[in-house]
């Protein structure tokens, strides 16, 4: 729990009373306070064992667009993100000014950024092949690797590249036919198969 008390010169913590939904009333705050970023703590739905993040986490990780959101489950300890995954599917060009925040932070930690690809598929399109040399471009400033698992389901691969590697965060660009509708969605709350201990940082 945030306590507005503290001893920490660094933090100045304010509380913001709103009578609205829980993502307009964020969406709001954004616009009013120039915010960089949207950090939220989450115990799935209800508590609910095995699910990974609420439903209110997961609306505000869809629909607001203003800048990142980085959900982080309960009772996470802060460690330095050594390893952040990245998956992707290469099937869409990045724009360095969505990545920045990701860049900043492996700067700031000297974190790795492991580029995760799941497909059952090993040989990569000639578009794929030009996103991906677009994407090793704008991760030149930091220390990244590239990874393929030939899983079938996005999530699970995620999943067990994520525990077999103890990695520190998940971040993804939200491209809802990519990461969303295979993880989050139907229902919008879904089960995913590691343990909710791995924030993850959601990219616009």
């Amino acid at each position: 729990m945030l306590k507005l008390h503290h001893d920490n010169p660094k933090h100045t913590l304010h509380t913001i009373s709103a009578f609205n939904f829980l993502s307009e009333a964020i969406k709001r705050t954004i616009a009013e306070k120039d915010i960089d970023l949207v950090v939220m703590g989450t115990q799935g739905a209800s508590g609910t064992k095995g699910v990974i993040f609420g439903s209110n986490t997961v609306k505000a990780m869809e629909i607001i667009r203003e800048c990142p959101v980085l959900a982080v489950p309960k009772d996470i300890q802060f460690t330095n993100p050594m390893e952040i995954v990245f998956p992707t599917n290469f099937k869409t060009s990045f724009k360095r000014q969505k990545l920045i925040y990701l860049i900043e932070i492996a700067k700031m930690f000297e974190s790795t950024v492991s580029i995760l690809y799941v497909s059952k598929k090993h040989d990569l399109t000639e578009l794929q092949k030009s996103n991906k040399q677009l994407l090793e471009d704008i991760m030149e400033p930091i220390s990244y690797s590239f990874h393929h698992l030939t899983e079938k389901d996005v999530s699970e691969g995620i999943t067990s590249f994520v525990e077999s590697r103890n990695s520190d965060m998940i971040a993804f660009i939200n491209h809802k036919h990519f990461f969303f509708n295979s993880v989050f969605s139907k229902p919008l709350v879904k089960e995913i198969g590691y343990k909710p201990i791995v924030p993850i940082l959601a990219l616009h």
